[in-house]
């Protein structure tokens, strides 16, 4: 399993009895913590999420671990007609979920319905996934997932509540090749112009969350990645932008608003300082939320996906047009 920690040895997220350790907390441009989870039993989260945007479909990938269940889920869907399937899959204490504690480690979800492998190798990540049955058809998946030496990402450690916190790494605008079958269908990634995000997560989480995050990527390494409501009242903030596949940390909010109650009705996305100026008009719009324990543990999420356009400023407040640039908005509520 790859480490890609680069020449500093990596600094443990937590201590032998599960606390945080407070040399974690913080943020970086590339990935510096080693996120293994002792301790905290029923309360640990882990999970990988891999979105796919094309100008013509998207692919949303799900593998997570909270201790008392392991959970994978796909969802595939084409932009032009609308039509998408979905499956997820639970497993108890989950069985067949394995999760690296580092953000560039092979993971792998298996179960008899669902097969989701993610091989890491220097530079690329091999994706390939399998379902004899979703949303009545077969899948099958294989797309390689390029990872540019000088690509930065988002690394961040947040402390919050009384013993709560969580560790992220957002990688964002990484090119993808390859293709999806779906029955007897075939989807191409456009050359160019399709683009892979991850979001590694670590952390020991309260009962109850909620968060917001929006995320774009466009050709010439530009990209965005922006979130709220986990690092509320932190101090810190996962906002980013990507130029040329470097990344610049906005320290200041990104309001994020749908400007109408329609369910497609366009967001609007900036700063005070101008920084940022983008709308994002979906086209499609998801809707998932699985239920344990008779309902008491949820985790709702709505996901909308379509394209960016408006203007960015970069480091040196120069004017970047975004035209059309494909991404996403998504927005949970957990009680799990």
């Amino acid at each position: 399993m790859n480490s890609h920690f680069g020449p500093a040895p990596p600094v443990p997220l937590c201590d032998a009895s599960g606390q945080l350790n407070p040399n974690a907390v913080g943020w970086s441009s590339q990935p510096r913590v080693a996120c293994s989870l002792p301790g905290n039993l029923g309360r640990r989260k882990r999970w990988n999420h891999w979105t796919i945007n094309t100008p013509d479909w998207t692919l949303s990938l799900i593998q997570a671990d909270i201790d008392y269940v392991g959970y994978g889920a796909v969802y595939f869907l084409d932009l032009n007609s609308g039509q998408h399937v979905a499956h997820s899959q639970l497993s108890l204490f989950a069985r067949g979920c394995c999760l690296p504690d580092t953000p560039l480690g092979s993971h792998a979800f298996e179960h008899p319905r669902v097969q989701l492998h993610f091989n890491e190798f220097p530079g690329r990540v091999r994706l390939t996934a399998t379902s004899a049955d979703i949303g009545g058809l077969p899948l099958h998946l294989a797309l390689d997932i390029q990872r540019p030496d000088h690509q930065e990402s988002v690394n961040l450690v947040v402390p919050f509540g009384k013993k709560g916190f969580h560790a992220t790494c957002r990688q964002v605008g990484l090119p993808v090749t390859g293709s999806v079958q779906l029955g007897d269908r075939e989807y191409q990634c456009a050359n160019g112009q399709s683009f892979a995000s991850m979001d590694f997560g670590r952390g020991v989480w309260p009962l109850n969350s909620h968060w917001t995050r929006a995320v774009f990527a466009a050709p010439g390494g530009i990209g965005g990645n922006f979130g709220s409501g986990w690092t509320d009242n932190s101090g810190h903030s996962e906002n980013a932008l990507w130029f040329g596949g470097l990344l610049l940390h906005l320290e200041q909010a990104v309001q994020m608003r749908q400007t109408g109650l329609q369910p497609l009705a366009p967001w609007h996305l900036s700063t005070d300082d101008g920084q940022v100026d983008l709308t994002f008009t979906p086209r499609q719009v998801h809707v998932a939320k699985p239920r344990l324990g008779l309902g008491l543990l949820y985790a709702d999420t709505y996901e909308w996906f379509g394209q960016y356009d408006g203007l960015l400023r970069d480091a040196y407040g120069e004017r970047v047009p975004v035209k059309a640039a494909n991404g996403w908005i998504g927005a949970s509520q957990t009680r799990w």
